[in-house]
């Protein structure tokens, strides 16, 4: 018989950083691995670290913040993700609530999607997961041309997240429909595939990245 126990490791953002830089992330931290703390509101969240398909590093909301949000005020995906005001959202109000040690060491990271054929680039230290970040691979994937499944997704279990008051519920992807000009992409309560009017507010579980 096997008992599988839990261990805990006691590291600092900087120290994380600081090995990020060094290339020697791994060391400190394995893609699974689970990092709470809490906003300056009080809430309680935590990240799980997690790689991407070239082994990369991003850490990830387990679950959603407690406050829903729309992807914009409006119903329209016009823009893709450069254009909308979750980006806004996560980026100011979002950003401002977390640990300043953790401010102080999330790296911008490059998002790119093609809408309406057109290459976006954004940069942002808080975003939300694109589709193919999400469920991999797919039909959608050509517009987003620089992601990769992460290993956390690999798993529909995986996908879930729960949502304050709610239990498991539908979270927000960056990704708009392409067959919709009012609709992005979301995950369902089930960790299926989505989606709905950019106007709906849905949970909120951002990434970001240190290097």
């Amino acid at each position: 018989m096997e008992i599988i126990k839990k261990t805990i490791k006691q590291s600092s953002w900087a120290e994380l950083k600081a090995a990020a830089e060094a290339g020697t992330l791994d060391t400190l931290i394995q893609s699974g691995d689970l990092i709470p703390f809490n906003l300056k509101t009080g809430e309680e969240v935590a990240v799980r670290a997690t790689h991407d398909g070239n082994g990369k590093m991003f850490f990830v909301l387990e679950d959603c913040m407690e406050d829903e949000h729309a992807m914009n005020n409006e119903r329209t995906n016009k823009g893709g993700w450069d254009a909308c005001g979750m980006r806004k959202y996560l980026n100011k109000t979002v950003f401002a609530l977390l640990p300043d040690d953790l401010q102080a060491v999330i790296a911008p990271t490059t998002i790119v999607q093609i809408v309406d054929g057109e290459r976006v680039e954004s940069v942002d230290k808080l975003f939300l997961l694109s589709k193919t970040q999400v469920f991999g691979k797919g039909d959608w994937s050509d517009n987003e041309p620089e992601d990769t499944q992460l290993d956390c997704f690999r798993r529909e279990k995986g996908r879930v997240k729960e949502c304050a008051e709610r239990g498991t519920w539908y979270w927000w992807l960056r990704s708009p429909l392409s067959s919709s000009s009012s609709n992005f992409c979301a995950v369902n309560g089930n960790g299926t595939s989505s989606n709905t009017n950019a106007n709906a507010s849905w949970g909120v579980a951002f990434g970001f990245s240190l290097i």
